[in-house]
């Protein structure tokens, strides 16, 4: 992606959205140390793929996925209202 581009301002505004969700608006006791890597969002700006990392043994870290299976519904909404996007990623 050439830098300045649309989808890769799109993706780190994503980036930061979820990061803040994940701390202030999701109170799943299943998601615990996560850390959003980064963001790729198609140059149609249709797809977004969201990389993490997370802190723990291998049981934390299948907790914490399926945590955030659960968020997804969630977190898809908040960042299609926080955006104004014509279509949320």
């Amino acid at each position: 992606m050439a830098q300045g581009s649309r989808p890769a301002r799109v993706a780190d505004e994503i980036r930061a959205e979820i990061a803040t969700l994940l701390t202030r608006d999701v109170r799943d006791p299943g998601i615990g140390f996560i850390t959003i890597t980064r963001v790729v969002v198609t140059p149609d700006l249709q797809t977004a793929r969201v990389f993490y990392t997370t802190l723990g043994d291998e049981t934390a870290r299948k907790n914490s996925a399926k945590a955030l299976g659960r968020a997804t519904p969630f977190l898809k909404r908040q960042v299609g209202s926080r955006l104004r996007l014509r279509r949320t990623p």
